[in-house]
């Protein structure tokens, strides 16, 4: 295969650095950079970088939200409503509500949906994933198994946790998972990302990653971490350009839900300190099945203190290294913080909170300082991994990139844990290459031998004023 050799205002490498101008690939693989004749040249108008790497987002919540009922500019319940009505699907599936943003300021009920939709099953899921509302016919029709219902509040229709996965999958079979994926795998894509971490795999998605990878339709690189009903069922899987990696547990919930488990209660909640999903105990069992009998990684959300308590009690029982992750930590102490980087797990965290979570010093309080505390982590040698957490949060990486570098707004912004254009390039490409398993596909690097996997933006990255966008170059 003839060399190419990409020349551009600069390339950026996976630390960050400006390391010339013009990059060459011969076979697919980075060999440096080319000062003799070369086969083809392609100039680019923009500077090239290793594509960038989701490490923790939902493959099929993506398309389902590309295919469904965007709620996340919705101002009333009545709006919402209105929106939910107009659809002419059999099943109404809906997405992106915040009751903070609502004019009623409060949930919105089955009985609410009803007034709009009363004939078709309807479900309208909050931003964060953790929470969702269902009209009548929804709950009669999807017949919530007992061992969910202590997530179900049946009077209002309201869905926590376990119970959003079960109705949410359900749906998704109906829809088709294989043309969800297609979707989202094609909009990640021309987003400039070539890598993701999908968390919370159902066993229909992976079947339906195996088809695109058998039929070489998948553009981009995928590793699965499976839900934790399947933990025990699941075995490594490496195939082209998808593997199933690990098991994704949750320890808790979502602050927007008031569902993360925190060692306090809610300043705005007081009694309610959120839902322990998962005890260390049930977190051990798992992890010592799942990272030292079959060899898989175990990537666990904990959101509240209290949450990553129980986590890191596991953690230095089983001292896992590189087998583990722990998803968000979003609330860590200065304790917890040393601890988990002296266990040398990775942390995968989402910047675009920062901006959501607007409302946090109402959660929280003056704790809302312990939020977010990406420098403090990067500073103590936390190993870290940048994400979105799509479609909780949108996976357009420059829009991440200005969140994680303090250029977004909300109230978590204020309080001095931004981090620098160089480190969140290397945590958004060699970061979350380690973090997802993707490093052993060489992903992640311009290091010569490396899998040429490279995107490109018209602006200067490293200059603070980035405003995107990203874009495919070569190689996915």
């Amino acid at each position: 295969m003839p060399s190419i050799v990409f020349r551009g205002l600069g390339v950026i490498d996976e630390n960050g650095d400006v390391v010339g101008d013009s990059i060459k690939v011969e076979d697919d693989k980075i060999r440096g950079v080319s000062k003799s004749k070369y086969s083809k040249l392609v100039e680019v108008d923009g500077y090239i970088l290793p594509a960038f790497i989701d490490a923790h987002l939902h493959l099929v919540g993506i398309g389902a939200s590309l295919y469904g009922i965007d709620l996340s500019k919705v101002k009333s319940i009545e709006e919402m409503g209105r929106r939910m009505a107009k659809s002419v699907r059999r099943i109404v599936f809906a997405r992106g509500w915040n009751q903070e943003a609502l004019e009623e300021k409060r949930f919105p009920t089955r009985h609410d949906l009803d007034k709009y939709v009363p004939d078709r099953p309807a479900i309208a899921v909050r931003v964060c994933g953790h929470a969702a509302v269902v009209n009548t016919t929804a709950l009669r029709a999807f017949r919530i198994p007992m061992k969910y219902r202590r997530f179900v509040d049946m009077e209002n229709g309201w869905l926590f946790e376990d119970a959003v996965y079960y109705v949410v999958n359900k749906i998704m079979r109906r829809l088709s998972v294989i043309n969800l994926v297609r979707l989202a795998v094609k909009a990640l894509r021309e987003a400039g990302i070539a890598g993701v971490g999908s968390m919370a795999c159902s066993s229909e998605q992976i079947e339906a990653l195996k088809k695109l990878d058998f039929d070489r339709e998948l553009p981009i690189y995928v590793s699965c971490y499976v839900h934790k009903d399947l933990a025990y069922r699941t075995v490594h899987y490496l195939g082209y350009r998808f593997s199933i990696e690990g098991v994704k547990l949750f320890a808790d919930g979502s602050l927007g839900a008031r569902t993360a488990f925190l060692r306090e209660p809610y300043s705005d909640d007081p009694g309610n300190r959120g839902k322990k999903l998962l005890s260390s105990r049930d977190i051990e069992a798992i992890a010592r099945e799942v990272i030292f009998r079959k060899k898989l990684r175990i990537a666990i959300h904990a959101i509240g203190d209290a949450a990553l308590d129980e986590v890191i009690d596991v953690l230095e029982k089983l001292d896992p290294q590189h087998m583990a992750r722990v998803e968000h930590a979003s609330i860590a102490h200065d304790s917890q913080i040393d601890k988990l980087a002296r266990l040398l797990v990775y942390v995968v965290i989402q910047p675009r909170f920062r901006l959501s979570d607007w409302w946090i010093d109402k959660r929280l309080g003056d704790r809302a300082r312990l939020a977010y505390r990406f420098k403090t982590m990067a500073d103590k040698d936390v190993r870290l991994a940048v994400s979105s957490d799509a479609p909780v949060e949108r996976f357009e990486p420059w829009e991440t990139f200005r969140a994680a570098i303090g250029d977004c707004g909300g109230r978590p912004c204020e309080y001095g844990e931004s981090l620098d254009p160089r480190t969140v390039i290397r945590l958004y490409t060699i970061g979350a290459a380690k973090a997802t398993g993707l490093l052993t596909r060489h992903m992640g690097s311009l290091t010569p031998g490396s899998v040429a996997v490279l995107s490109y933006t018209p602006s200067d990255p490293l200059s603070h004023k980035w405003k995107g966008p990203l874009r495919p170059l070569y190689g996915f």
